[in-house]
């Protein structure tokens, strides 16, 4: 699992992401607070939002804080096959990583990227993934 939303989280203005652009109601969204979010975010994440329909993307931002039932945390610590969680090491420590180790998801902080851990840098990204197929 790639940089997931593992919890539901609480919408704030501001924040880069799912959690960002989910402050703003659907109508407030593409009557330009999606400029908003994407002169926040920064032209690299937002040129892999761009091609998303802007309804598409706020509902899909929507769910993603909304989380599921049970959270996706809960689903990835539950299964019981091998599974590794990767993560920009710039965004520090994932919280409850303990947990998740303990029930044996492998952990990996990922150097040198942002969200787009497969476009930022994909060297890493392969070396993590083929270490985690391994």
């Amino acid at each position: 699992l790639v940089d997931a939303n593992l919890d539901a989280a609480v919408p704030e203005r501001g924040a880069v992401g799912s959690t960002g652009i989910a402050a703003y109601t659907e109508e407030e969204f593409l009557a330009g607070g999606w400029a908003e979010v994407r002169d926040a975010a920064g032209a690299h994440w937002w040129s892999t939002m761009r091609l998303a329909g802007r309804e598409a993307l706020h509902r899909s931002a929507v769910q993603l804080v909304r989380g599921s039932d049970p959270v996706m945390r809960e689903l990835l610590r539950d299964l019981r096959i091998p599974r590794t969680f990767l993560l920009p090491r710039a965004d520090g420590p994932l919280p409850g990583a303990a947990e998740l180790t303990a029930a044996g998801v492998g952990v990996v902080e990922v150097p040198d990227c942002g969200h787009n851990i497969m476009l930022d840098n994909p060297q890493a990204f392969a070396e993590a993934a083929a270490a985690a197929l391994a």
